[in-house]
C-alpha cells in the first residue's frame, strides 16, 4: 500500500512540475510581448523587457538653450525641459511627414541626471608640457567647460552656464547620462491602431475568420450524424478515408489548390465577358485569390478533424434517445436539429475553438491563397510586413502581436467551459 501511494506521489509531483513548465513557457513569452508593448521605443530597443521594472542609465543627447538677441553672460534651464521640448519638434515633424497613422508623442523622462560626458584638455602625462583631450563624465555640481563658458548643473536637471563676457550662439549639444525611473504607457497601440492598415486587417480577420469556423462545424456536424447513427454502403470505408485525411501536410495541397482557383477564375473571367459589358470598364478579370479562396482553403483543411471529433460525440449519445424520436415519427432532419445539435454543444464549441484560433492566426494559407490588396489583407500578413517596416521599433511588433492576440483569447475564455468536455467527448463508452 505504501508502494502504491509512493508512486502516486511521485506520479503528482511530476505531474505538477510539468504544469509549472507549460505555464512558465507560455506566461514569460506573453510578459514579455505585454511588457515591451509599452515600453519606450529606445528602451524596447536596447534593453530586454527583464530590464523594464528598475531604474536605468540612459544616455541623451540635449541641446541647451541658446542666447537671446543682443547676448547674455548666464544662460539657465533644465535638461529634462530641453529634452521635452526637442521630443514635441520631433512629434510635429513626424506627423507632418506621416499620411497613413497618427504618431504619438514620446513617453516623458523622469529620473535623475547622473552625468554629462565633456571633453578637456588635461595635461600630457608623457609631457607636462602639452595637453591632450581626455574625455571626462562630470558629476552634479562640477564645474567644466562648454563652449566659452563654465557649465554646472544639478541632479534635477537645472543648469547654469555663464560667461566672462556676453553670449550670442546657439545652444551646444551635450551626452547626458540619466537615471531614468521605468516608464510605461499606450503609445505604441495608439500609433497602430491609428494606422489605416491594422484596423483593416482586423476587419479582414473577421470577414475571413467568422465563415471559416461557421462552415466547417456545418458540414461536419451533418456528416458527424451520417457516420454515427445513419446507414449506408460504404460508411465506413468512407470515414476511414476522412480519418487518413488527418496526416495529409496541409503544403501538399496548395497546387492543386491554386490550379483549381486559377481555373475557376478564367472561367468566371469567361463568364463575365459573357454577360456583361465588362470590357469597356476593363473589369472582367475575377481574382483567384480572394476572401472565398480562403474560405474554401480552411474548411477543406478543417473538416477532417471536425468529423473525427463530432463523429466520435455524436455516437456516444444514448441511443434510447433517438429511438424515442424515430418512434415519435421525427425525421432524421428533426432528430438532428432538435436533440443532437443542442446536446453536442461541448464538441462544436470545442472545434469552433480549435478552427477560430488556426484561423486567426494562420499566415501560410493567407499568404498563398489570400487576397494581396493593402485594405483586405488579414492581420498574420500586416504583422509579418512590419518585420521589415518595424525592425528597429520593437513596440509597435509587440504591439501589433498583443491586438492580434486578444481576440483569439476572447473567444477561449468564453467558451473554456466546454473545451474540456468536448475534448474529452468520447473517450468513455456510453451506455
Amino acid at each position: 500500500m505504501n508502494d502504491a501511494s509512493n508512486r502516486f506521489s511521485i506520479v503528482k509531483l511530476f505531474a505538477h512540475i510539468a504544469l509549472l513548465a507549460v505555464v512558465i513557457v507560455w506566461v514569460v513569452p506573453f510578459i514579455g510581448l505585454l511588457t515591451t508593448s509599452i515600453r519606450p521605443q529606445k528602451d524596447a530597443n536596447e534593453t530586454g523587457f527583464w530590464r523594464a521594472y528598475t531604474p536605468m542609465e540612459r544616455g541623451h543627447a540635449v541641446r541647451t538653450l541658446g542666447a537671446p538677441d543682443g547676448g547674455t553672460l548666464l544662460i539657465e534651464g533644465n535638461l529634462f525641459e530641453d529634452i521635452e521640448t526637442a521630443q514635441q519638434i520631433r512629434f510635429e515633424r513626424a506627423n507632418e511627414r506621416s499620411a497613413n497613422a497618427f504618431i504619438p508623442k514620446e513617453m516623458e523622462i523622469e529620473g535623475d541626471v547622473t552625468g554629462i560626458l565633456s571633453i578637456q584638455r588635461v595635461p600630457d602625462p608623457n609631457d607636462p608640457t602639452k595637453t591632450i583631450r581626455q574625455t571626462i563624465i562630470q558629476e552634479p555640481g562640477d564645474v567644466f567647460a562648454v563652449g566659452k563658458g563654465e557649465f554646472t548643473y544639478q541632479a534635477d536637471g537645472h543648469y547654469s552656464w555663464r560667461f566672462e563676457e556676453p553670449y550670442a550662439g546657439k545652444g551646444k549639444k551635450l551626452s547626458v547620462f540619466i537615471d531614468q525611473q521605468p516608464k510605461f504607457g499606450w503609445n505604441s497601440y495608439v500609433q497602430v491602431l491609428t494606422n489605416v492598415q491594422v484596423p483593416n486587417a482586423l476587419i479582414s480577420s473577421f470577414v475571413v475568420t467568422i465563415p471559416a469556423t461557421i462552415i466547417p462545424i456545418m458540414i461536419a456536424a451533418f456528416a458527424a450524424y451520417a457516420f454515427a447513427w445513419m446507414r449506408f454502403p460504404g460508411r465506413d470505408l468512407i470515414f476511414v478515408v476522412v480519418v487518413a485525411l488527418l496526416v495529409v501536410p496541409l503544403q501538399l495541397a496548395f497546387l492543386p489548390l491554386l490550379t483549381s482557383f486559377t481555373q475557376a477564375s478564367n472561367w468566371g473571367t469567361s463568364l463575365n465577358q459573357w454577360l456583361t459589358d465588362c470590357e469597356s470598364s476593363n473589369s472582367c478579370k475575377v481574382s483567384s485569390a480572394n476572401f472565398a479562396t480562403l474560405w474554401i482553403a480552411h474548411t477543406a483543411f478543417g473538416l477532417p478533424l471536425a468529423i473525427y471529433l463530432l463523429r466520435n460525440y455524436v455516437g456516444n449519445l444514448p441511443k434510447e434517445i433517438l429511438e424515442s424520436a424515430r418512434m415519435d415519427g421525427a425525421s432524421h432532419l428533426q432528430t438532428f436539429m432538435k436533440i443532437i445539435v443542442p446536446l453536442s454543444v461541448p464538441a462544436l464549441a470545442s472545434f469552433g475553438i480549435f478552427q477560430f484560433l488556426w484561423v486567426w492566426n494562420d499566415l501560410l494559407v493567407a499568404l498563398y491563397l489570400g487576397p494581396d490588396g493593402e485594405t483586405n489583407r488579414v492581420l498574420p500578413r500586416i504583422i509579418q510586413s512590419q518585420l521589415g517596416t518595424y525592425k528597429s521599433q520593437l513596440h509597435l511588433l509587440n504591439a501589433s502581436a498583443v491586438i492580434s492576440m486578444i481576440v483569439p483569447l476572447i473567444v477561449f475564455l468564453s467558451l473554456q467551459r466546454y473545451f474540456v468536455r468536448g475534448l474529452l467527448a468520447g473517450s468513455v463508452k456510453g451506455g
